[in-house]
């Protein structure tokens, strides 16, 4: 029993951190990061953080939901394959962007997505700024279009992004109770980073340097998962251990 307990552990603490560091190597400097910091400009910090993060969570828990699944219906050596080369491609993806990037004064251009955004939803279903509502109307003002404004536009902007599929191929090959606590916690120091100083952090971060160790982070899981997971090709290369030498008569 003991040895099951310290093999589940070890199982929670290597995905949990897998999938911390895939978070803070994807999310910050991310098109839902300046969302969260464009949005706590104007809008109440509180409730432009818990919108952004519940959406987050919920994307985690669907995402990490779907990679656990695909294995019970495909085969888990095929799902372990496709893992890697979504890893390999993420990985060459960013380090090649961080190789591309041209240094400059102007706003990353997620930045600017992220603002064009905001504004295209502004224009269909304006949201008052608390700070031009009379003190009786700011509660429901703050919390109700605010808060579903910074979920729903979170939400759809986490769809298809690296990071989800990130957090479905972690799903396929590491235990998805650490992906999801991992992932929702990195969820949420990334959000409170950009709530807090989101446009302070982006002239200040280095985001050719996220960018290069985000690349390395990504092509390690695909070794990691190459190394450790079956693959179409034969069984894993932790499993091939060789025989004992027969012992002499």
């Amino acid at each position: 029993f003991r040895v099951m307990m310290s093999e589940v552990e070890g199982t929670f603490s290597e995905a949990f951190f897998s999938s911390l560091s895939m978070i803070w190597a994807t999310e910050l400097g991310d098109k839902t990061f300046f969302i969260a910091a464009l949005m706590a400009m104007q809008y109440s910090p509180c409730f432009t953080y818990s919108g952004a993060l519940t959406a987050l969570a919920l994307m985690t828990i669907l995402s990490t939901g779907m990679g656990h699944i695909v294995p019970n219906v495909i085969p888990p050596k095929f799902t372990n394959f496709v893992a890697v080369v979504l890893f390999l491609f993420f990985g060459v993806k960013m380090l090649r962007e961080a190789y591309d990037h041209v240094a400059s004064d102007e706003d990353p251009e997620e930045m600017k997505e992220a603002a064009e955004t905001l504004k295209q939803k502004d224009l269909e279903n304006p949201t008052t700024p608390h700070h031009h509502v009379p003190a009786k109307g700011r509660a429901f003002v703050r919390f109700s279009p605010v808060f579903a404004q910074a979920f729903t536009l979170t939400f759809l902007a986490e769809w298809g992004d690296r990071s989800q599929l990130a957090t479905i191929a972690l799903g396929t090959t590491q235990e998805p109770f650490g992906v999801v606590v991992g992932g929702i916690a990195g969820h949420a120091i990334c959000t409170g980073l950009a709530v807090v100083g989101g446009q302070f952090l982006s002239r200040r971060i280095s985001f050719k340097t996220i960018n290069y160790l985000g690349g390395l982070l990504f092509l390690l899981f695909a070794i990691v998962t190459l190394v450790h997971q079956e693959m179409p090709w034969g069984s894993h290369f932790s499993s091939q251990s060789p025989s004992p030498a027969a012992a002499p008569e």
